[in-house]
């Protein structure tokens, strides 16, 4: 055994005695070769395989049309998403849910902080708004309550049976469109900042006889002569404009035009008011809601569309799906809408917030072209919904700020983490050589929801885009197809889709969500459609179209090989 030893202890002073500082520095690159890959395993975001077939098609199709592509949430012979899955208090685990209306969205906001039948406290949202540079005002789920009843009452007093909607975002805006939904009225979403004679002709083709507007925005002599079928009208008045007297109605409008305050409504019965919304015990179907969609040319008429609850809630589970489990909204995310609650992509993901028990902030800043900077002023959402005009806006203003040699090194090293599929962080070495590039500060943001509006004039987002405006962002972002007759959205691209196709003009959106179905139609005389990668007028149909058939987008698509849906 000390023989051993011993010439263990020779061997160990021939070899130190040999070392020296080269010695040292290869030994490092050795260990250093072999650990790297051991502390630093970097992995794709989502296997590879998934993103390459991202839809499922039908096994059939009829001539010079493509097969059906379906969501794989909805593969062909299941049935098509088609409501919220609610289930009734009492019933078991392993029972099939109904599909809900927009009641049981709020009534599942009103379960937050409750205890569920699991034992559990069912998570609590908040509901906020965001009012000037600092100031955020956290409102009370029993007080919105109480005001979607006593608004409700308000308006069936009045003999209202359609409510014309012109607010920019505001705890308002949700109020009346729950208000309508609890009290069988038709809210009318119209589009917001638009010409005083674009809204009478708006008021007077979709029938409204009542409007909630904000204050001072249309002029009341106006409003009286346009619209003779309009009998009541209720201002928002913001908080600092109180102290003037709203009620009067001058002019024309005097013995036409009924004119009442929001808030002194909600202030002479909220004393008396209840929480508790109407149970519908009765088994009534709630009223339908329009929607106005704004075309590209100025001087085209705008389109109206009719979505009934069966739609809205489709769309809404839709949306809720189509983020992988663990991307999914939660109540630790906070929800900003940038973007108009007019669009109703904009109004389902907002839905999905409040039905996902999510922090919901509004601000009535939120449109088209909104600097994100501004719009989350007093507050860090984690998921943001904006309109392509922003994020537009946004690459070319942080793009123009690359202009470093540090900073292009740093873009490059953060471009190649994309191409491989992760989301790119700012490790210690990209902070030396180049601080990140954007001016605002979304804080933990972690999502962005965008969309494309078909034949409104939205700026295209190509996958470069995209790919740097999550660099600019640390957010992963979703891209979505959105149509006039569809609600909420025809497609929605994958959350870890980072793939770049440099030579496309506009990104492509993903596979179907789980509420429709769509297709490519060729045209006669356009030849017939490729099984591999059709082409043609994309069609779509299921519970999230508008009057429960197919319907034509009007613009000509592509189905390309993973399964995504794009333009030609």
């Amino acid at each position: 055994m000390s023989s051993t030893l011993e010439q263990l202890d020779a061997y160990l002073a021939s070899l130190l005695s040999d070392w020296s500082l080269s010695t040292t520095l290869l030994t490092l690159a050795l260990v250093a070769l072999v650990a790297y890959p051991i502390i630093y395993q970097y992995e794709p975001d989502t296997h590879p395989l998934l993103l390459a077939r991202q839809s499922s098609a039908a096994p059939i199709r009829n001539k010079n049309e493509s097969a059906a592509y379906r969501s794989p949430e909805t593969p062909y012979g299941t049935s098509l998403k088609s409501g919220l899955n609610v289930k009734d208090a009492g019933a078991p685990r392993w029972a099939g849910g109904k599909d809900g209306d927009l009641r049981d969205v709020w009534r599942e906001v009103q379960r937050g902080g409750q205890q569920g039948e699991d034992g559990k406290e069912v998570p609590k949202g908040l509901v906020m708004t965001v009012l000037g540079k600092e100031e955020v005002v956290e409102h009370d789920i029993g007080d919105i309550s109480k005001e979607i009843g006593i608004v409700g009452r308000h308006l069936k007093d009045a003999g209202v049976r359609k409510v014309a909607i012109y607010l920019p975002n505001s705890v308002e805006y949700l109020s009346t469109v729950f208000a309508c939904a609890f009290y069988g009225l038709m809210p009318i979403l119209l589009p917001y900042n638009q010409p005083h004679a674009k809204i009478y002709d708006l008021i007077n083709s979709t029938g409204a006889d009542g409007l909630i507007c904000a204050a001072g925005n249309l002029p009341l002599d106006g409003l009286a002569k346009s619209c003779p079928k309009l009998n009541a009208l209720t201002w928002v008045v913001e908080s600092t404009s109180r102290h003037m007297d709203w009620n009067g109605s001058p002019g024309a409008a005097s013995g036409t035009l009924k004119v009442s305050v929001w808030h002194d409504v909600v202030a002479n019965k909220t004393s008396t008011a209840s929480p508790d919304l109407p149970t519908n015990a009765e088994g009534a179907a709630p009223a339908d809601l329009i929607s106005v969609w704004q075309p590209t040319d100025p001087n085209q008429q705008p389109e109206i569309v009719t979505f009934t609850h069966r739609n809205l809630v489709a769309a809404t589970a839709a949306l809720i799906s189509a983020l992988p489990l663990r991307q999914r909204l939660t109540s630790a995310d906070m929800v900003l809408p940038a973007a108009s609650l007019t669009h109703t992509y904009v109004l389902c993901q907002t839905f999905a917030a409040l039905f996902t028990h999510a922090s919901l902030a509004l601000t009535s800043v939120a449109g088209p072209g909104v600097e994100l900077s501004k719009a989350t002023r007093g507050v860090s959402p984690t998921v943001v919904i904006a309109s392509p005009e922003t994020l537009s806006a946004m690459h070319q203003k942080e793009t123009a700020g690359i202009t470093s040699a540090a900073q292009r090194v740093g873009k490059y090293t953060h471009d190649q983490a994309m191409s491989a599929g992760r989301m790119p962080t700012d490790g210690w070495l990209f902070k030396f050589l180049a601080p990140s590039a954007h001016t605002t500060k979304p804080g933990k943001l972690r999502l962005i929801l965008t969309f494309e509006r078909v034949g409104a004039g939205s700026p295209a987002l190509s996958s470069t885009m995209l790919s740097d405006l999550r660099i600019f962002t640390r957010a992963r972002i979703c891209y979505a197809l959105t149509a006039a007759s569809v609600a909420g959205a025809v497609a929605q691209s994958n959350v870890f889709d980072y793939r770049r196709d440099d030579g496309t003009r506009c990104s492509h959106f993903g596979s179907p969500v789980s509420c429709v179905e769509v297709k490519v139609v060729g045209k006669e005389g356009d030849g017939k459609v490729s099984a591999a990668q059709p082409e043609g007028e994309i069609v779509v149909s299921g519970p999230g179209v508008s009057g429960g058939k197919e319907v034509r987008l009007g613009v000509k698509g592509v189905v390309r090989e993973d399964g995504c849906l794009g333009f030609i």
